[in-house]
């Protein structure tokens, strides 16, 4: 049997008002929706929100051992909010959901895994008759992604079963906020980040501080309010942009500089938890890569953070859901790990482990250090490849190291691509990735 992978990387249910999105950004996302290309298997169904170039996806199924023919790729028509969102009305249009029915049957698809199931993605199972078979539907048929991707909800659980977190809370009020931000973290030195309630890889966060200097690391930006008067004004300024125009709470928590932030991957299954990786984010400011395992797996906290991240998971599955969790946290200065936000859906970590258990094997987590880079620049994907071949750093199955591109650059200006470097070691991964920048700036600009 096959799955219907449908790549909504970002949706309404997400992020709120898509039209507030940039038009550069909706199409970097549109680009970056390739990514799950790497979690195709034999006979599968992807739906893109913009067509993939054909040798990207031959180069992708190749590595994964796949026949690209077995394989079927559906773009719906663009949409109210251009092409680089899957959004309601283009999941919805009948035309599609038409040829997208055709080619279940053919496929004989039995399952749905999108990025992100929210209510649209659920009205299509239902459409399509996928969902008795598809796990943990009737959970996430009643709003469940939704409720499991509030920031609100992860500090409810996280309360619940003792995880170690920063110190902050869920506002609903702006005087509330205020008082708090005030009299517990700028009024005694201590920035602040706030978060929307749901956006993610920190676009919709923020940082307060009452002194300058502090580096907007997992935010956009960082406003200085060094008095009260002046974080009245920031808040009276910025409330409906943080509330989605009061519909939704803020999280508001300590914000910890100088900090490295990581995370968990777990799969929620019908038999329990499972545990896929973890990594090291990287960030410029807003996430832009990973390392895989993380380098601070050594620390004598870590144990106790995937012991925190699996026990997170348990209501999780007494609830009905089934699917990927992936638990973040961050690594203080003092050598600690605070649990800050989950996300129950597929991330943006999951194609890089199944890079890992797919394309890397063997015991990849344990001898192989994978490192990726995001909002890279390429020529002509056939001729990034034959460059990195020619300079020998394409990836190699002999040795299982070298380069795999992840994401193609589809933009005439460059900046959407991604490629994963796979090194014996982070030193390895490192070097390696340097030669991959010397190269491609070899090429000078695109366009």
């Amino acid at each position: 049997m096959a799955t219907l992978i449908i790549s909504n990387q970002r949706t309404e249910e997400m992020v709120g008002d898509l039209e507030l999105l940039a038009p550069e950004y909706r199409r970097y996302v549109g680009n970056q929706a390739q990514r799950m290309a790497w979690l195709l298997g034999e006979g599968d169904v992807l739906v893109l929100p913009v067509a993939a170039d054909e040798d990207f996806l031959r180069y992708v199924t190749d590595r994964l051992g796949i026949d690209r023919s077995s394989v079927q790729v559906l773009v719906p028509p663009q949409g109210r909010f251009g092409e680089g969102v899957l959004s309601r009305d283009r999941l919805g249009d009948d035309t599609f959901v038409r040829e997208l029915r055709e080619a279940v049957a053919a496929h004989r698809v039995d399952r749905v895994l999108p990025f992100h199931f929210d209510s649209t993605v659920a009205g299509l199972t239902r459409a399509l008759g996928l969902d008795a078979a598809t796990p943990g539907f009737g959970f996430l048929d009643q709003s469940g992604g939704r409720l499991l991707n509030s920031k609100a909800t992860f500090r409810a659980l996280a309360g619940g079963t003792g995880s170690p977190v920063p110190r902050g809370g869920v506002f609903a009020g702006q005087d509330d906020a205020a008082d708090f931000l005030w009299e517990q973290l700028l009024g005694r030195g201590r920035p602040a980040i706030l978060k929307q309630d749901f956006h993610v890889a920190g676009f919709g966060n923020e940082i307060v501080s009452p002194v300058p200097g502090i580096a907007p690391i997992g935010a956009q930006r960082t406003v200085v309010a060094a008095d009260r008067a002046e974080l009245d004004k920031y808040l009276t300024d910025r409330w409906p942009w943080l509330t989605d125009g009061d519909r939704s709470t803020v999280v508001i928590e300590d914000y910890v500089p100088q900090s490295v932030p990581i995370y968990a991957e777990l799969r929620v299954e019908d038999g329990g938890v499972e545990f896929t990786g973890h990594g090291e984010m990287r960030m410029k400011p807003v996430l832009n890569g990973l390392i895989v395992p993380a380098p601070s797996a050594g620390l004598d906290a870590f144990p106790g953070f995937l012991e925190t991240a699996r026990r997170l998971c348990e209501p999780l599955h007494a609830m009905g859901y089934r699917g990927t969790v992936s638990i973040d946290a961050i690594v203080t200065p003092g050598q600690d790990i605070l649990i800050n936000e989950f996300n129950c859906r597929t991330g943006g970590s999951t194609h890089i482990h199944r890079i890992g258990e797919r394309v890397v094997t063997g015991d990849y987590f344990a001898d192989r250090v994978l490192v990726e880079l995001r909002r890279c620049t390429f020529p002509a994907f056939t001729a990034t490849v034959r460059a990195l071949d020619a300079a020998g750093l394409g990836y190699d199955p002999a040795t299982r190291t070298g380069v795999l591109i992840t994401v193609d650059d589809g933009s005439p200006d460059g900046g959407f691509g991604e490629y994963c470097v796979v090194g014996e070691s982070l030193e390895h991964a490192e070097a390696l990735e340097g030669r991959v920048t010397r190269l491609l700036a070899g090429f000078g600009t695109k366009g």
